[in-house]
């Protein structure tokens, strides 16, 4: 438009603020500015300023949403009406497209910082999200990022324009950004979100994130394991790195600041207490003999008192529930170890009250 008019153009909004410019205008006085723009805006039409500075009123709906000012190049004439006011009309929409998304966007940033720190009625949050269910349905990651820097203004504009690209949702939780994304790679989203904050503020970034997660109620756990795995990635010495909770497995659970012994049971051994409580199943009995047995399906039919048959058919319940993987060696020692958390707090706590379910949390 600058050029097109052949001069400097500035953007002022309602209250005065500098929003965009280009070229160098001359230093206005604000008195002489407020009185020019009011008749501007009263008349809807260019007035000048005493310094050949133009004020363009800017509006919709017959309501003031700031000004356009234009200083014409050195020996250039008077600018011509049309094209000044097609600019403004361009500006005024693009000012109010603006305003209609950062409302738009407080209402999910909103939604994101009580899913990450509800304490009330579950249904109630989940009545709240309605309106987003939708996308909360598909695959989502949550990602804390913390970056060494104090600009808290930056981090949050940059994180304003990136989950608005990604349609997505930001809040900030204890000084750290926290962001909600659709995707399926925690780690890789993780990573982008690393790469693109380091670069826009110019400082470290470390990024832990989990997921994929679905659905509002299960947004707090996938926080909660974010900022455990961000932990973990500090206490092993990764600042400026970027991880998946499922990268650190229980190590995650060991470094990180409150031991979430329930939460690594859960998520390791969860498929199959879940079965064992619905069903009266013995899964975890069985993978407790097998790894007992040294991976003999023989051996473990003698520890568990079954026929052989019966442990191999409970292995293949078994994989079916928790992957093909579950024997491999890193999966299997976390295995182990959730094994032996949750023999130590059943024996602790012999006779839960409550469901069956109740003795996973």
């Amino acid at each position: 438009a600058a050029a097109d008019l052949g001069g400097s153009l500035a953007v002022r909004g309602e209250g005065g603020e500098r929003l965009a410019e280009h070229g160098r205008l001359p230093r206005t006085d604000d008195a002489e500015l407020a009185r020019v723009r009011l008749n501007a805006a009263a008349t809807g039409v260019a007035c000048p300023l005493s310094d050949g500075t133009w004020v363009v009123p800017l509006s919709v709906r017959s309501q003031d949403i700031g000004c356009l000012l234009f200083h014409p190049a050195a020996g250039a004439g008077a600018p011509a009406d049309q094209l000044l006011v097609s600019y403004a009309r361009t500006v005024s929409l693009l000012l109010v497209v603006q305003r209609s998304g950062a409302v738009e966007g407080q209402v999910r940033d909103d939604l994101l910082a009580d899913l990450t720190t509800w304490d009330g009625p579950p249904e109630r949050l989940v009545e709240r999200a309605s309106r987003f269910a939708a996308e909360l349905h598909r695959p989502h990651v949550v990602v804390v990022a913390d970056p060494q820097t104090g600009a808290g203004d930056l981090v949050e504009s940059w994180a304003g324009g990136y989950v608005r690209h990604r349609r997505g949702m930001k809040t900030v939780q204890s000084g750290r950004l926290v962001l909600l994304l659709p995707g399926e790679d925690a780690a890789a989203v993780a990573e982008e979100v690393r790469t693109a904050l380091a670069a826009a503020t110019g400082t470290q970034v470390t990024a832990g994130a989990c997921g994929p997660t679905r659905g509002a109620d299960a947004v707090h756990t996938a926080y909660q394991q974010a900022v455990r795995c961000l932990q973990a990635l500090v206490a092993l010495g990764g600042t400026g790195r970027s991880a998946a909770a499922r990268d650190l497995g229980f190590l995650g659970m060991l470094l990180a600041g409150d031991h979430d012994v329930a939460g690594f049971v859960e998520r390791t051994l969860g498929p199959l207490l879940d079965h064992d409580a619905e069903r009266f199943g013995n899964l975890v009995e069985t993978l407790e003999g097998w790894f007992s047995a040294a991976g003999s399906p023989t051996r473990a039919a003698e520890i568990l008192y079954v026929h052989p048959n019966t442990v191999s058919r409970r292995l293949e319940r078994i994989t079916q529930l928790l992957g093909r993987d579950w024997q491999h060696p890193d999966q299997a020692l976390e295995l182990q170890l959730a094994l032996r958390l949750q023999r130590a707090r059943t024996c602790l706590d012999p006779e839960p009250a409550g469901p069956p379910a109740t003795v996973r949390t």
